[in-house]
């Protein structure tokens, strides 16, 4: 079958992510890349208010996002790394970020007519940070985060617009901010 696609140029295409939800995958119930959309967006607009998660604000145009498909043994991986940076440096900021670092998370990073879910709780994506010091006055100071992993499975897309997701409404660690 032949497909014929055309690009279409329109006032969606500007939409770009802003938003990424960054969940601790160790108190997640289990769900791989075989779980049904809805499931795996049931159990993550339903965590406990409590639970282990940073919702962060991008800079404009200063994340990366990667998502290569390999065959590897016959099998299709897609390897996922995905980093941005969070500014400023703050001694709360960082007691949070130690908290997470080199532990498992799962990224659903948001625009606003549409989700992507990269890792599952089986397969989740390493998280870790740095300190950033760029050493130009008005350079960035802050703290440089990176989740990388390989899966099985694509990441989960979700359509709607972020009203519908309301684990990105909620603003879970926003007090841990401190003197910001």
């Amino acid at each position: 079958m032949i497909q014929n696609l055309c690009n279409i140029y329109g006032d969606e295409n500007f939409d770009t992510f802003y938003k990424a939800t960054i969940i601790e995958a160790s108190q997640l119930p289990k769900f791989n890349h075989l779980t049904k959309e809805q499931e795996v967006l049931t159990m993550i607009n339903n965590l406990p208010q409590e639970f282990q998660a940073m919702i962060i604000r991008f800079l404009p145009e200063r994340f990366s996002l990667g998502n290569r498909t390999r065959i590897r043994n016959g099998s299709r991986m897609y390897e996922t790394d995905f980093s941005l940076p969070l500014v400023p440096q703050d001694a709360n900021i960082q007691n949070l970020l130690e908290t997470y670092n080199n532990k498992e998370v799962v990224v659903l990073i948001t625009r606003h007519t549409h989700s992507h879910l990269y890792g599952t709780s089986e397969q989740p994506l390493l998280f870790i940070y740095e300190e950033l010091h760029n050493p130009a006055p008005s350079g960035l100071k802050g703290y440089t985060l990176s989740m990388a992993n390989e899966s099985y499975g694509a990441p989960l897309y979700f359509a709607g617009n972020e009203a519908e997701f309301p684990i990105v409404n909620r603003g879970l660690a926003f007090q841990l901010a401190g003197s910001l």
